[in-house]
């Protein structure tokens, strides 16, 4: 998820990175300040315990397995999903820096308890001028980046289907992928899925209909968490 048109303001200088969106400063190369770092930790250390709760109580009740598929998918679908929205606002010239909200990861942790997930930990923040075609490219490239992970964990489990507890850890993870990419192309505001549709109707159609066809093609596999 994306915060763009945030009303956040950051003004100390982060080891070289100066951290206000008042200045359309952008280093060479992602560079990340230590209080986004912080932030990072943070919402995945969260995320990864919430993942591993909703495992432990729908797939394997064998921790250890349930940590690892919940780490993996903690990078694949949160982190990856986040640092695309980075790399792409800073090509485009803007400022930008991830920040986690305290309300979100605890409502993350509190739908994990519950039996369910509902996962926006935070939002990279940005700053400096965007055109709208320019926004729903930063908007939906973390989607995309979730629906190509899923696509890729999903060929693997195939790939590896003869083994039963390494098809299902790949699926697992393939399906949470994919929830998240659906999650967030919601067209709701602040989710990324309410600025893609602002900007083009088309990409939005692609951006959610492909990971509810992988969640589609799970379930009738016998994955999922529906």
């Amino acid at each position: 998820m994306n915060g763009r048109g945030s009303t956040y303001t950051f003004t100390t200088d982060y080891g070289g990175y100066y951290g206000s969106p008042v200045y359309n400063y952008v280093p060479r190369g992602m560079r990340f300040s230590g209080e986004e770092l912080k932030h990072i930790l943070l919402a995945m250390v969260v995320l990864i315990f919430a993942f591993t709760i909703i495992l432990y109580r729908f797939y394997s009740n064998y921790l250890p397995l349930d940590l690892g598929i919940a780490v993996v998918a903690g990078f694949t679908g949160f982190l990856f999903h986040e640092l695309m929205h980075k790399y792409f606002a800073q090509k485009f010239g803007a400022w930008a820096e991830f920040r986690s909200s305290r309300f979100g990861l605890l409502l993350a942790f509190i739908t994990a308890l519950l039996g369910f997930l509902f996962a926006a930990p935070g939002a990279v923040y940005i700053s400096g001028y965007l055109d709208r075609r320019q926004n729903g490219i930063v908007s939906i490239a973390g989607p995309l980046t979730n629906s190509s992970f899923s696509i890729l964990f999903l060929l693997l489990a195939v790939a590896f289907s003869s083994n039963f507890i390494l098809f299902e850890s790949l699926a697992y993870i393939s399906f949470l992928d994919a929830w998240l990419g659906v999650f967030n192309m919601l067209p709701i505001p602040p989710l990324d899925g309410y600025k893609v549709l602002r900007w083009n109707a088309g990409s939005y159609a692609a951006g959610i209909i492909l990971p509810l066809a992988i969640i589609g093609i799970l379930t009738v596999m016998g994955v999922g968490f529906l």
